[in-house]
């Protein structure tokens, strides 16, 4: 018994005149803003009327008191994030947690190397 033969065949594959998905796409491309973590917050409804009372003294000051309290923000969520790492959670619950990629929570927070030591000079 024979086998037919079949000709003008197509297989898909990496040869001449082959195309990918990623190349076949087409239309408009949409830009991305800028992530959530980076966005400015909305601002709450009594603050610009209360900041708008104040003298330059005194905005001043209220600028050192919010960035210090930025600060202890900042460092706290640190120490958080390295023992929920610590803790075997993995950066895709982190990140949905921060409101941002797992990739951007993962740039900006890991701050230990495979072999757990510190490395303060490189953060991703």
């Amino acid at each position: 018994m024979q086998t037919p033969q079949v000709t003008g065949v197509v297989i898909p594959g990496p040869h001449a005149g082959f195309m990918g998905r990623s190349r076949r796409r087409s239309g408009r491309r949409v830009k991305h803003g800028r992530p959530s973590w980076q966005q400015e917050p909305a601002e709450p409804a009594g603050s610009v009327q209360r900041v708008s009372r104040l003298s330059a003294t005194q905005a001043l000051e209220q600028i050192e008191q919010v960035r210090l309290a930025r600060d202890e923000a900042e460092a706290e969520l640190g120490v958080l994030i390295d023992h929920a790492v610590g803790l075997s959670v993995g950066w895709p619950e982190i990140a949905a947690r921060l409101g941002v990629t797992r990739q951007a929570a993962r740039q900006h927070y890991q701050r230990r190397h495979k072999d757990g030591t510190s490395r303060p000079d490189r953060v991703a």
